[in-house]
């Protein structure tokens, strides 16, 4: 409150009060929004309050003084580490906050009729109350034995009912959280529920095919609704008289309720229906489906009247706007969306989940939407502040691998998209995609040259890429299953590549031939790891292993255990010493090469670690876990030194090459450039080469060779004007050879 204060005293001279008054409320403002969005992050992690919101308000226009000047002094020798976002995240200006507590996908949600609650349904077997005017959990709603599917609100907002995968549909009090009572009669799991306007009954759909009608004061079932499949969704007409269902045998269906026939069954449909939702007068009908993703038909005829959506991946929601006027649809490319039911037009896309939206609720004033996310979050979004949509950018997918440029220029990425992307390392602008693989991309490297990219997806190939035209150079086959990561050679000679199929091979860059096959582990090898000095290569395995390997006999030198679980990744210490794994176990393990032993175990994520990185000094190892958060970590001590908080969960990280910066990568496809601030790299470890019988070695910070001068091992500074990087040269040279005649020298 004092910094902004001192904002509001720093406006410039005869602004005046009014004015002064008026820029400390837009300061209060957009600091109240920037805490919104992240309070469910800083609930887990409060000591990163500070880093979080600069990371929103420091793309405030006009920019916070107080933000500028915070930075500052946060900025200065001897501040604690913190982590300094590049790129803004990837979400909608609407987003008002996320709700947060649910430990799987969040299947379903539903507001109350006043809009002071909303009722959430989840995989992970409960429901919960949330009270929208703090974002705090009013209630936990405990007591079907499997994920809850679907959740509907009373009119009068006293009760909220379930429908669960344990056969049952809940009744429970909205004040006690108490369950008031239990129909039981459905035969198999039960997909959506809905409660009558007059609240007197409720209705149910199942995988036994039927949709039941139940009486709310007696718990009675008034009404069984035959399908000939699974019936997934369910809505009530406006006056209570007629039900319509969503089914995988027809589009729709609807039912009178006082005699349980059918009034009108849609037939002109090829795929079945996920969800519906019918309009506040009882006009229209609103379906979504596997194929055209949302439909309008006409109540009274059963008649299409319109089909719009197209090319956005399958829907799985939908709600009506309490006007009529506009529809919002929840989809599986991590979207909700508004559509004018007029036109068909789309009005504004909602981003901010990071998987797929399973549901959808508007409230009765229009003023807000919630949505039911994959990602495990309910989010909430101001309907006002929704702009128009934009043109998609970057991965449409989560991002499975990182790898950054030798000279930092650029970072590329591999998504489930089917694509690599390549992006600017300073503004994070999107600068090419490299499209031709046949399934997900999972992983990706650059050679040392910076001229070629490699990259390894599900078609069981790997692709080289011309880095500066993004055409194809060569496609290098030979895997009998995926290929989940690869990794380039020092002299970019060769590549190596971790498959599905249980091996790592090792490929000639210029002909494109296989070399030789690693085989030893029992399960897929997730991935693979060249030594500084080209010698060796490490692998990492789902059967909870580590083996190093000679490159050039591909004889297995050592196998690394101790993780309880799959690893995940690994990486290779720029001095060769260390290998850094990260597990399935929520844990990274430092290995000593040359022994193979257990140096370090650094705890402190909640969930899977699914890649590391080591910095270009070795001094710090960077993760990237589920749990959602990319943490710097001190590799001699396992101390945590910063964290950097991504939305849903981080899938890849990398390091640069000659900077304290990070990338990494989302599960939404979101791409998080940032620097490391407060902390400062030592001497940047690099490999002499031998040139024209001179050893040599290459300043990663300039990009230009000089002679080495003195004994390998030492501490230089790169002579170059202007430059000056401190360099610790290895005590190896680049290739077998040349290791083992500097070895015979000195002795």
């Amino acid at each position: 409150a004092g910094r902004v204060m001192a904002d509001r005293g720093a406006d410039p001279i005869g602004a005046g009060p009014a004015r002064a008054d008026l820029s400390l409320v837009d300061t209060l403002a957009d600091i109240g929004r920037a805490l919104r969005r992240e309070e469910h992050a800083l609930v887990e992690r409060p000591e990163l309050a500070w880093q979080q919101l600069h990371d929103r308000l420091q793309w405030a226009d006009p920019p916070l003084t107080l933000v500028a000047a915070e930075r500052e002094r946060r900025s200065r020798p001897g501040a604690p580490p913190w982590v300094r976002r590049r790129t803004p995240l990837r979400e909608s200006e609407a987003l008002v906050r996320s709700l947060t507590g649910h430990t799987h996908w969040v299947r379903g949600c539903a507001v109350s009729p006043d809009g002071s609650f909303v009722v959430s349904a989840s995989a992970d077997g409960t429901a919960r109350i949330w009270d929208l005017a703090t974002g705090a959990e009013r209630h936990t709603l405990v007591g079907h034995t499997a994920g809850v599917n679907a959740c509907a609100v009373s009119p009068d907002g006293t009760f909220v009912v379930t429908a669960g995968a344990d056969e049952t549909v809940r009744i429970w009090d909205v004040a006690t959280g108490i369950v008031r009572a239990s129909l039981l009669g459905h035969t198999a799991e039960v997909w959506g529920c809905a409660v009558s306007p007059d609240g007197t009954f409720v209705v149910s759909t199942s995988a036994d095919q039927t949709a039941r009608v139940w009486g709310v004061a007696t718990g009675a079932e008034r009404l069984v609704l035959r399908h000939t499949d699974t019936v997934f969704g369910c809505a009530v007409g406006p006056d209570g008289t007629f039900v319509v269902t969503a089914s995988g045998d027809e589009p729709l269906k609807v039912w009178d309720v006082a005699t349980g026939t059918e009034r009108i069954t849609l037939t002109d449909r090829g795929q079945g229906v996920n969800a519906c939702a019918v309009s506040p007068d009882g006009t229209f009908m609103v379906s979504v489906s596997l194929d055209d993703p949302l439909e309008i038909w006409d109540v009274a005829t059963g008649k299409l009247v319109r089909t719009f959506g197209g090319r956005i991946g399958i829907v799985w929601g939908c709600a009506v706007g309490p006007d009529g006027t506009f529809v919002v649809s929840a989809g599986e490319d991590d979207a909700v969306r508004i559509w004018d039911v007029a036109t068909g037009t789309e009005l504004a896309a909602l981003t901010g989940h990071t998987e797929t939206v399973w549901g959808c609720g508007v409230s009765a004033d229009a003023s807000f939407i919630v949505s039911a996310g994959g990602d495990r979050t309910l989010k909430l979004w101001d309907v006002a502040a929704a702009g128009e949509p934009s043109a998609p950018t970057g991965h449409t997918d989560t991002v499975m691998g990182s790898a950054v440029a030798p000279d930092g220029t650029f970072v590329v990425t591999a998504s489930v998209d089917h694509t690599a992307k390549m992006w600017d390392a300073a503004s994070g602008a999107e600068l090419r995609s490299f499209t031709g693989h046949d399934a997900p991309v999972w992983g990706c490297a650059v050679d040392p040259s910076g001229t070629w990219i490699v990259t390894a997806s599900w078609d069981e190939t790997l692709k080289i890429w011309d880095a500066s035209s993004g055409a194809e150079l060569r496609t290098l086959a030979g895997h009998t299953m995926q290929v989940l990561r690869c990794a380039v050679s020092p002299d970019g000679t060769f590549v190596v590549s971790a498959s599905a199929d249980g091996t790592s091979k090792v490929w000639d860059v210029a002909s494109g031939a296989e070399l030789r096959t690693f085989t030893g582990h029992d399960d897929p090898v997730s991935d693979c790891a060249v030594s500084p000095d080209g010698t060796s290569v490490v692998t990492s395995c789902g059967d909870g292993t580590l083996k190093v390997w000679d490159a050039s006999s591909g004889a297995e030198v050592r196998t690394l255990t101790g993780h309880r679980d799959s690893v995940t990744s690994c990486a290779v210490s720029p001095d060769g010493t260390f290998v850094v794994s990260a597990g399935a176990d929520t844990t990274l393990r430092i290995w000593d090469v040359a022994t193979g032993a257990e140096r370090q175990i650094l705890r402190g994520h909640s969930q899977s670690v699914g890649g590391c990185a080591v910095s270009p000094d070795g001094a710090l190892v960077v993760s990237a876990s589920a749990d959602g958060t990319s943490t710097i970590w001190d590799a001699a001590t396992g101390a945590e030194r910063a964290a950097l908080i991504v939305p849903g969960a981080a899938t890849s990280v990398a390091a640069h090459p000659f900077a304290p910066m990070i990338t990494c990568g989302d599960l939404g496809g979101g791409i998080h450039l940032a620097d490391i601030v407060g902390i400062d790299l030592g001497p940047l470890v690099v490999t002499a080469t031998r040139r024209d019988h001179a050893l040599t070695v290459r300043c990663p910070a300039c990009r230009l060779d000089d002679p080495v001068v003195g004994d390998l091992g030492a501490e230089i500074s790169c002579p170059r004007r202007g430059c000056g990087t401190r360099l610790r040269v290895n005590h190896f040279v680049l290739g077998r050879l040349e290791s083992r005649r500097r070895r015979k020298r000195s002795r």
